[in-house]
């Protein structure tokens, strides 16, 4: 079915029939704005060195008309998983809303634009050019055809590179969010990509449709081909994302196998990029076999510290900026783990933990993305500045007047709220359904909404992100007793995330010797 979209002369995008007649302003509202990006883009050349944006007509349209963008893009079309395939194939496409039309290509440069400069989105509002890039960069560029829409305006074929890195992991950790009638399809949406192609000739076998396997079936022989021709095979783990009460945790199925048909609940932590090296350099050790009749993974890890105290899980909509100047979450969280004990960052001291919560609750990442422990400095400044603009909108909320009360800060409204949103940016990817925890030796952790006290935590040979286990039972197997574990979901642990534990890395970790050593760990 791939030859067929890659070789057509061009593929129809219909979004259907326009009941309330404003595709024709939708589109011009898109085609505006490109028009203003690009002239920038050419004036200075590069997405990040074009100033902040003055008052602009369509940037500054208003929400009403925004409203219909965001129309468009709440049609089903994007919301299934086989036209992802479709359109990342395509040479040229279309988009047809009722009888108006509009470049695909168009459509796209506008949504990374978007996606590429927070300023202007947050003044246009969520039209889904998250949604568009992800797809982008993972997916799209990686078919890698030559002839194609993402070289047909100048910004998207700035980005259309293909370094080769995706995996079939990649691809269906975020493609997960999409519907598909037939639940294998989720699977075999993807078998014309290349990255499928990849993996075939390193496994020595094809990975083919056949709609005479069950679900559970085509989900255990994707996840054993993703361990045997991935460059990091870890990322597997990574991607388990249990919904409430799947049956993957009562043990009717593998712990350890993605369940692509329960949706999307969290933001992937473990993303190779991302400087993470709980398991520290060292080739991962993981493989899949069958223990006692169950498909059964065994990694090698360290058991670190079992789960003693744990928060109620969050959602990212109540975490928006928004949301915590009219409630409190992130306050009351704090006030719950000043009632515990617990280790801060170079000391007990009150001050020392809540610097470690503040890591903790973005999951140690920076405005850049990178390791906000490489500068305390600006991650104490970027903290205080978060701290301050929500009491300074609180307290206009509270009490409202013709004026604002005074910003007591040395930097700008604008500087300030720009800050204060990136941060609160990065506390909704991190606790978005999860919750934080403390471990048996006082360690402040972020993990997935299905934990309970008594989990343990495990660093695994190589992986990114240390995992949460749960012991559910003790078999023998040739005259070896093995602990048998369910997987939880990943984890952030403030003090574990840099590999000192397993290759001596710059992890604060105390009395190391106490904590374990490196075994095998049967996952089932």
């Amino acid at each position: 079915m791939g030859d067929i979209y890659m070789n057509a002369v061009r593929v129809i995008v219909w979004l259907g029939v326009d009941p309330n007649n404003e595709a024709e302003l939708s589109f011009n509202l898109i085609q505006d704005t490109n028009t203003f990006l690009a002239e920038q883009l050419q004036e200075y050349r590069n997405i990040d060195e074009i100033p902040p944006i003055p008052h602009h007509d369509s940037i500054d349209a208003g929400p009403e008309e925004w409203d219909m963008v965001r129309r468009l893009m709440d049609s089903a079309w994007f919301s299934r998983v086989w036209v992802l395939q479709e359109i990342g194939l395509a040479r040229s496409a279309v988009v047809y809303y009722g009888k108006t039309t509009l470049e695909w290509s168009h459509l796209v440069e506008f949504m990374l634009f978007l996606a590429s400069r927070a300023d202007i989105a947050t003044r246009i509002g969520n039209v889904r050019s998250g949604m568009i890039w992800d797809l982008f960069e993972d997916v799209w560029c990686s078919f890698g055809n030559q002839l194609t829409w993402r070289d047909e305006l100048p910004f998207t074929r700035s980005l259309n590179k293909f370094g080769g890195q995706q995996s079939l992991i990649d691809i269906l950790a975020v493609t997960r969010p999409y519907e598909a009638t037939d639940q294998r399809d989720r699977i075999y949406a993807f078998l014309s990509h290349p990255v499928v192609a990849a993996g075939n000739w390193k496994a020595g076998r094809k990975l083919l449709a056949d709609y005479e396997k069950s679900v559970d079936e085509v989900y255990l022989e994707a996840a054993i081909r993703i361990l045997e021709t991935a460059k990091h095979p870890w990322t597997l783990l990574s991607s388990v994302d249990h919904k409430p009460n799947s049956p993957s945790l009562s043990g009717q199925r593998p712990s350890w196998v993605p369940r692509w048909d329960e949706g999307w609940y969290i933001y992937w932590l473990g993303y190779p990029s991302m400087w993470y090296r709980a398991g520290g350099t060292n080739p991962p050790s993981i493989c899949a076999e069958t223990t006692g009749g169950r498909p059964t993974l065994k990694v090698q890890g360290t058991i670190l510290e079992e789960i003693t105290w744990s928060s109620r899980a969050f959602d990212d909509d109540e975490l928006r900026l928004e949301n915590q100047v009219t409630g409190a979450q992130i306050k009351e969280l704090w006030q719950q783990l000043e009632q515990q004990d617990w280790r801060g960052l170079g000391g007990d001291d009150n001050k020392d933990r809540e610097q470690a919560f503040s890591l903790a609750i973005v999951a140690g990442r920076a405005v850049d993305d990178g390791p906000a422990e490489g500068d305390l400095d600006l991650h104490r400044s970027v903290y205080q500045q978060y701290k301050d603009f929500v009491q300074w909108e609180r307290s206009f909320h509270d009490t409202p007047t013709t004026k604002r009360p005074t910003l007591h800060s040395q930097l700008s409204e604008t500087t300030l709220q720009v800050h204060a949103r990136a941060y609160v940016a990065n506390q909704r990817r991190a606790l978005h359904n999860r919750r934080c925890f403390l471990t048996s030796n006082g360690y402040l952790g972020v993990g997935h909404c299905s934990l309970e006290v008594g989990d343990v935590c495990v660093v695994a040979r190589g992986a990114s992100v240390p995992f949460v286990l749960r012991k559910v039972a003790t078999c023998t197997q040739t005259g070896e007793a093995w602990e048998l574990f369910r997987l939880i979901g990943e984890s952030y642990i403030q003090g574990f995330m840099w590999g000192g534990l397993v290759d001596g890395g710059r992890d604060d970790i105390h009395d190391q010797g106490s904590i374990g050593v490196q075994k095998l760990i049967a996952i089932i």
